[in-house]
């Protein structure tokens, strides 16, 4: 997971809470869901604000209410919250649509179900407490996160091969940035890692799986 950076919120969702203030979540037309999920996939750079996999499309992301809206079933619930662009996630279908999937074989939103979770996706602070093992596992020393990451979320689910993708992907750039500064100095390949961090934190180009990528190059800048 990284942090997500939410933008205004689309005009379409806006309109329609004002012309319906007493509207909820499932009163949404589909235009403007759709709207939800355009700008979502175009602000997370097309990744799951969860497993952080590849979504190809608008078309196949699902709009995740962080702040779930109804975490114990109760009928009686935050109307407004429940269309608060700001705690809307873009996040993949976490394996559920294959058929005769495993409970355990589901992921992110599918898995989570209304459970309620303490990491904050759009909080730095939040996010920061997560960490990768050597083989791409994820965790937390924070004992509520670590069970949102590791079982609310199922981030190290083995059946879609999270943590080896983690892996790779991390062991892919370590070799590109080894090739790139073969031959050169140390200050050299401290700056080819202040360049990656720069690229991925601050200018927003995101990869799959980069969070891996990322907590790597903050613990080698901090000389870890």
């Amino acid at each position: 997971m990284i942090v997500v950076k939410r933008g205004k919120e689309p005009n379409s969702l806006l309109e329609f809470r004002k012309q319906n203030p007493e509207a909820d979540y499932e009163d949404t037309p589909s235009n403007v869901l759709n709207d939800i999920r355009t700008q979502m996939w175009r602000e997370q750079r097309h990744l799951c604000g969860y497993c952080m996999r590849r979504i190809n499309s608008p078309d196949v992301e699902r709009i995740e209410h962080c702040i779930p809206r109804h975490p114990k079933g109760e009928a009686v619930h935050d109307k407004q919250a429940a269309l608060n662009y700001k705690w809307m996630l873009g996040v993949c279908y976490g394996n559920s649509l294959n058929r005769g999937v495993k409970p355990e074989e589901i992921t992110c939103d599918a898995h989570r179900r209304n459970i309620e979770l303490t990491i904050n996706p759009y909080d730095e602070t939040s996010v920061r407490k997560i960490k990768y093992k050597a083989d791409g596992r994820i965790y937390s020393e924070d004992p509520e996160i670590n069970k949102d990451v590791t079982e609310t979320l199922n981030l190290n689910c083995e059946a879609v091969s999270l943590p080896q993708t983690r892996k790779k992907v991390l062991m892919a750039e370590k070799a590109r940035i080894a090739r790139k500064c073969k031959g050169k100095t140390q200050d050299a390949y401290m700056q080819e890692l202040r360049r990656t961090y720069v690229s991925l934190v601050n200018e927003r180009n995101l990869t799959p799986y980069c969070g891996i990528i990322i907590s790597w190059l903050e613990d080698k800048l901090k000389g870890k």
